[in-house]
């Protein structure tokens, strides 16, 4: 019987420890696979991040190469635009005077460069050389001649010039440094004129119109000279000389003619003349070329600023009659 109980309680023994050790291999079994899953979870998080983070500096490397395309493709852009402006200006060389005609020139800078024009004045100091200039080709163009004296030259130099248009006049006018008003002027009073044909013509026109002198009625603008004159009504002596020395030596002289813009250039007050042309002169000064530029487009616009309403008001504004738009 004793022997029976025994073996009983034996195998009790050996069923426990059977599902002792069944229980703890289970759970040793989930700890390994949850440890497994943290590990790949792990290992899916670092892929993630290091896939984010290629991913990041992929996008801000295609930002950076976007960024400094889009700068180079600026600069290019400038560069380009700078060499298109460049390539379109034109630069016009002429001559002028110095008074008002550099002046009035200056006036319309802006507007010329906002159509890529540039002038690159050579003198303004006149001297015989401006026609040789002009007929050779050195310049593009003069600014200092009305149409009379250009057929003059055309006449003297075997040369054809073109006016392109007049821009303003200087109706031209006597002056004295020692009488206010032709009435004072003496008998037999000492009137220097210039010798150059255009102006000559125009002094004696003045003087004609005062009722000085009776002038031959065939004489021109080419021919005209002190033996053109037929009949003198009020007893005068005429000096012609060269125009650039009857200022220096106004002093000899009870009245003397000479340019407007030659008398501004010598602080000379133009509203004290004692007479001169009216304001419907036909002697507008006008813009002078050869052949070579007549249909030239840059000196067409130049022509259309300088005949324009704000350069008309810088003349009228500036000179206060002295010197006066031409109609065009």
């Amino acid at each position: 019987m004793k022997k029976k109980l025994a073996l009983i309680m034996a195998a009790a023994l050996a069923a426990s420890a059977l599902l002792a050790g069944c229980g703890n291999g289970g759970a040793t079994q989930e700890a390994a696979n949850t440890e497994d899953t943290a590990d790949a979870d792990t290992g899916a998080a670092e892929d993630s991040s290091a896939e984010d983070t290629a991913n990041g500096d992929a996008v801000a490397n295609e930002d950076a190469a976007a960024d400094s395309g889009s700068d180079t493709e600026e600069a290019a852009g400038a560069e380009a635009d700078a060499q298109q402006a460049s390539a379109e200006k034109v630069v016009l060389k002429c001559v002028c005077d110095l008074t008002p005609h550099s002046e009035i020139l200056e006036s319309a800078k802006d507007a010329l460069a906002a159509e890529g024009i540039e002038l690159d004045i050579v003198s303004t100091t006149w001297d015989a050389t401006w026609n040789d200039m002009l007929i050779d080709g050195e310049i593009d163009f003069a600014y200092f001649m009305h149409v009379p004296a250009m057929e003059s030259i055309e006449e003297e130099m075997g040369a054809t010039l073109y006016s392109m248009g007049g821009v303003h006049v200087e109706p031209y006018a006597c002056f004295s440094d020692k009488y206010a008003s032709k009435d004072e002027l003496p008998e037999n009073a000492v009137i220097a004129i210039p010798n150059d044909s255009s102006n000559e013509y125009r002094a004696l026109k003045v003087l004609e119109k005062e009722g000085f002198i009776k002038l031959n009625p065939e004489m021109t603008a080419i021919d005209a000279s002190v033996n053109e004159i037929e009949e003198y009504l009020i007893p005068i002596e005429i000096v012609e000389m060269d125009q650039a020395n009857i200022i220096p030596s106004a002093a000899d002289f009870d009245a003397y003619f000479v340019n407007v813009n030659r008398a501004l250039e010598a602080d000379i007050d133009t509203t004290s003349y004692l007479m001169r042309e009216g304001e419907d002169s036909e002697y507008a000064n006008i813009i002078t070329v050869t052949e070579a530029n007549k249909d030239n487009e840059s000196i067409k616009t130049l022509v259309k600023i300088l005949q324009s309403d704000d350069v008309k008001s810088f003349i009228t504004e500036h000179y206060n009659g002295a010197v006066i738009p031409a109609k065009n």
